[in-house]
């Protein structure tokens, strides 16, 4: 291989232009965990954010340091501020969600999750990390020119007409790139343990009585049944940091890659986890994959709002009545 095929082969892959519907859709999934997890954060917000919290600011200072984007060492870490900061969270994640003002409501709610995160930093899993780092790289992308108010608007202002252009989706290369990073570094961690390679590993994670959610000891009571789960959720963890970028296998793996995480959400109390990572890997279909099953929902059972791809004239919305 030449210098100039892994050239042109970069370019390809960060710059040719893809269409925008998968992205837009990641938007809105991961917008709607995002929505999720500020909601699971009212429940004793006073106790984790407030001015009398159980970590005080100076003592979370201690493990984030200073220096850092956080609005409280602007704002002052009283109630009102925080209520503040959660409120502007609020507003822009559900902005981001519906498209509106994208780019900016990213931003925004970027700098207030970031700040409530080094507010207390103890009550985080790596669940928020992740939550944070493609949030930071979906600032970038171009997230609202599909299915968003933002094009309705543009829509309906005349600024724009027909599909949505093609853009260079090298911010969701970069989702892309991270989150097999996350898989990658899962399964190196959990292959130094000798639990998961001789097949035990799950016998000791379902028995953890303070995650437990619901049992399942038609499973767990058998070792073959074991060692098979502890197996299979390795080797779908290496699947999704290597075998998701063969085109022929990618669906598959990302399936497989679901299952294993609703299983997950359903032995074990791993609050938002889960959902965060099923979100994730919306990002990793392939946008052509994403653009042709939309068009087909939309011919075939015209399942999507109309308004946000195309407006319907009021004379043929009257005659369909």
């Amino acid at each position: 291989m030449t210098l100039q095929a892994i050239r042109n082969a970069w370019n390809d892959f960060f710059f040719t232009k893809q269409p925008v519907t998968g992205i837009a859709i990641f938007r809105i999934c991961f917008g709607l965990v995002l929505i999720l997890n500020a909601l699971f954060l009212l429940a004793g917000f006073s106790d984790w954010f407030g001015s009398h919290a159980i970590v005080q600011y100076s003592t979370a200072l201690t493990f984030t340091g200073t220096g850092r984007i956080n609005l409280f060492s602007i704002l002052g870490a009283s109630d009102s501020s925080a209520y503040l900061i959660y409120g502007t969270h609020l507003i822009a994640i559900v902005g981001l969600t519906l498209g509106l003002w994208t780019r900016s409501s990213a931003v925004v709610a970027f700098i207030t999750l970031v700040s409530l995160h080094h507010r207390d930093p103890l009550i985080l899993n790596s669940g928020d990390t992740a939550m944070r780092v493609i949030l930071f790289l979906l600032m970038f992308s171009r997230a609202g020119d599909a299915f968003s108010l933002d094009r309705w608007r543009a829509l309906k202002a005349g600024t724009t007409t027909g599909p949505p252009a093609f853009q260079m989706p090298w911010a969701q290369r970069l989702m892309q790139i991270q989150i097999c990073i996350i898989y990658f570094s899962t399964a190196c961690f959990k292959l130094q343990g000798e639990a998961w390679t001789n097949g035990t590993a799950v016998y000791y994670t379902t028995r953890l009585w303070d995650f437990e959610r619901f049992p399942v000891p038609f499973l767990n009571d058998s070792l073959v049944a074991i060692r098979l789960m502890t197996w299979a959720s390795l080797a779908i963890e290496c699947a999704l940091c290597s075998c998701v970028w063969v085109k022929e296998w990618r669906n598959t793996v990302l399936i497989l890659g679901v299952l294993l995480h609703l299983s997950i959400e359903y032995s074990m109390n791993i609050p938002i986890f889960q959902w965060v990572m099923m979100s994730l890997l919306v990002a990793m279909v392939a946008p052509q994959d994403m653009d042709r099953w939309v068009a087909g929902l939309q011919g075939r059972w015209h399942a999507l709002p109309a308004p946000l791809e195309q407006p319907v004239p009021v004379s043929r919305r009257r005659k369909a009545a």
